[in-house]
């Protein structure tokens, strides 16, 4: 073959790979910029103040309660006895309870811990936490045992994608709202968010009184951490 024909040849195979390559990254580039880069879904909340087992999208808040499908307790660290994971369907949710606030379990929150053991009659914080798991613990079994319906309106916890709900429990004398069963064990006191009960004969402030009245036998029966209390 002659030389010229063989530089002929080099010279245009060279130009065809040249030509692939600048192809090939004028393609890489324009698929850069057409094609957006995946960007992270934040948490839903305030930014800190919402833990990463509570993210998802917040619901919108409803005039009339809502009542779950099929409901069941998911076995959760989040769960105190007022404060608890529930799936129904698909979805998961942490639901915190009205009218009612129950021990702590834990010393995330001091002040409240504190706050707990001077309304109970200056209870010291160890003890709070110790009748407050075992609230915790009697909830849980509860639940576990007995039907139970819950009833929200998608009202959030501030900072956080946490909701309020009124639970119900079926227990032999009928349904009765957990609130009522931790107040009457001296597991809880009559503190939080209120909200006019639904389907319910009673008007708030009917149902408030009866709050108190469960609050103060338990005081005077020594039930639950009033046991404890050294002004009880």
């Amino acid at each position: 073959m002659p030389f010229r024909t063989v530089m002929l040849n080099l010279a245009i195979t060279a130009v065809l790979v040249l030509v692939i390559v600048l192809g090939g990254m004028l393609l890489q580039g324009w698929r850069s910029q057409t094609v957006p880069k995946a960007l992270k879904v934040p948490v839903a909340g305030v930014p800190g103040m919402t833990t990463p087992d509570e993210g998802g999208v917040p619901k919108e808040v409803v005039p009339q309660f809502k009542i779950l499908p099929s409901p069941l307790l998911v076995e959760s660290r989040a769960n105190e006895a007022d404060t608890l994971r529930i799936r129904y369907g698909n979805e998961e949710h942490i639901f915190v309870l009205y009218f009612a606030d129950a021990l702590e379990t834990t010393m995330n929150h001091p002040q409240r811990v504190a706050e707990q053991g001077r309304y109970f009659g200056k209870v010291p914080d160890k003890t709070i936490l110790e009748v407050g798991q075992e609230a915790a613990a009697y909830t849980v079994q509860l639940l576990k045992e007995k039907h139970f319906n819950v009833l929200t309106k998608w009202e959030r916890v501030p900072n956080t994608v946490r909701y309020y709900a009124v639970i119900k429990v079926q227990m032999p004398e009928g349904p009765v709202y957990l609130a009522d069963l931790l107040i009457r064990k001296g597991y809880a006191w009559v503190n939080g968010i209120s909200t006019e009960l639904p389907e319910d004969k009673r008007d708030l402030p009917t149902y408030m009184v009866e709050l108190s009245n469960l609050a103060k036998k338990a005081r005077e029966t020594k039930a639950g951490i009033w046991a404890k209390s050294p002004k009880s």
